[in-house]
């Protein structure tokens, strides 16, 4: 195995992309959304922001001035409350088209595409019946209706057997694996003409906490793809019966996607046809906390995904990053971070890698070109507690903006480069 600066000094050789300006880091300010983040994104060529959050609202906003554009929200749909723990709420999650001129945003079946122009709906991608509960689930309140037992009812109630708490565990993730008989959108993505929709779904228990979700394998959990211009699936598959596509990222050439299959605590990195939805490879199921990142490099030949293939309980190996070929998902080479990584994003021209360290104490920022790390650092201002570190981090299209937070707080660094020196924080 040979060091990844080898393989990326093979695409980014000694004086390319010298017309690249370095940018210089300013941070802005810490954007406090006052509730957790599940979704968050940045338009292609423009400062605008869109956060889901978990009071199922939707918030628009200008990095630059801070100003809120747009919001709505979304009304809970009616479910067995039971099925859920406490702090789990229903997923949404949103994208900016490639041109920044649509937000599209899942919840419940549906994924609604909306002109950030005025705000108008575009467009609605969903299956007509899958927002409907199954027969037999009865919908119940999320703050249960107190009343006092009558004596009768104490009577019968001390009179009746203990249950045995393993047996009542099982009987419980049974009904989550069954869900409540709603299909949800999982997680979708753009192909970069605009012209088509990948996206993920489950039909089992699927909500989100702090920013990621939790979902249970109905065994009939599906992945579509839509033609926005006609309104319709293009394809629909069904792959691990016991899992559920959490993350799908398309290549830039369209050729293929590349997807996380997620089993109740282990992960799989795999890559399929777009065009076909046939499979091309995958790497084993490996224990894993949260589903890993996946980052397409420009020109999509390689990508950088966490090593959940090579980690055990002993290991840990989940915790660092590696760059893999996206043709045959063979590893190329670990990336040398000893503090592991747990999010990650890279700019859309491939100089710049932006990472977490796995315990959410800093960011750090690499230069692929001089392939080194170039900044570690903490945002000023930032109130770290032991429920809130970083964790969430996104890198706008252009290159222009830098986000990294906290999604259980709601609170995001907003940072911005400017063009001329070197990165300084």
């Amino acid at each position: 195995m040979f060091s990844i600066w080898l393989f990326l000094a093979f695409f980014y050789p000694a004086g390319a992309h010298t017309s690249l300006a370095e940018p210089t880091l300013h941070q802005v300010r810490i954007e406090e959304l006052s509730k957790s983040i599940l979704a968050f994104d940045i338009a292609n060529d423009s400062d605008l922001a869109a956060a889901a959050l978990s009071d199922l609202s939707v918030r628009v906003w200008r990095l630059s001035s801070g100003r809120v554009i747009h919001e709505f929200s979304f009304p809970e749909p009616p479910t067995d409350q039971n099925l859920k723990l406490d702090g789990e709420y229903e997923p949404v999650s949103l994208h900016f088209s490639p041109d920044g001129r649509t937000l599209g945003v899942g919840f419940s079946n549906a994924i609604c595409l909306y002109d950030v122009e005025n705000w108008t709906e575009k467009n609605v991608l969903r299956v007509a019946g899958e927002d409907n509960l199954r027969p037999g689930i009865i919908a119940t309140s999320r703050t249960p209706l107190l009343r006092q037992r009558t004596a009768q009812e104490a009577q019968a109630q001390s009179e009746q057997p203990i249950r045995d708490i393993n047996q009542t565990m099982r009987e419980w993730v049974a009904r989550r694996h069954r869900g409540d008989g709603r299909t949800r959108v999982r997680d979708f993505a753009f192909t970069r003409d605009g012209m088509l929709i990948l996206a993920s779904y489950c039909r089992g228990g699927c909500w989100s906490s702090s920013g990621a979700v939790v979902a249970f394998a109905s065994g009939t959990d599906p992945v579509r793809l839509w033609d926005l211009r006609e309104k319709k699936i293009v394809w629909e598959k069904l792959y691990d019966p016991q899992g559920v596509i959490s993350r799908v990222v398309v290549s830039p050439d369209g050729g293929r996607f590349i997807a996380v299959n997620s089993e109740l605590a282990h992960c799989a990195v795999a890559a399929y046809d777009l065009s076909s939805g046939e499979a091309l490879w995958s790497h084993r199921l490996g224990p894993c906390i949260s589903p890993p990142n996946v980052q397409l490099l420009p020109g999509g030949r390689s990508f950088i995904t966490n090593r959940v293939d090579e980690a055990n309980r002993k290991n840990k190996e989940w915790r660092y990053a590696a760059l893999y070929e996206t043709a045959t998902g063979n590893k190329i080479a670990d990336l040398p971070e000893g503090d592991g990584i747990s999010a990650a994003d890279v700019s859309s021209d491939g100089h710049w890698l932006v990472s977490i360290i796995w315990r959410g104490t800093q960011f750090q920022i690499w230069d692929l070109q001089a392939k080194k790390v170039i900044i570690r650092d903490v945002p000023k201002g930032w109130k770290r507690t032991v429920d809130c570190v970083l964790n969430r981090v996104r890198l706008s299209p252009d290159n222009r903006w830098l986000v990294v937070g906290c999604n259980v707080r709601g609170d995001l660094a907003v940072y911005q480069w400017d063009e001329g020196q070197s990165p300084k924080p």
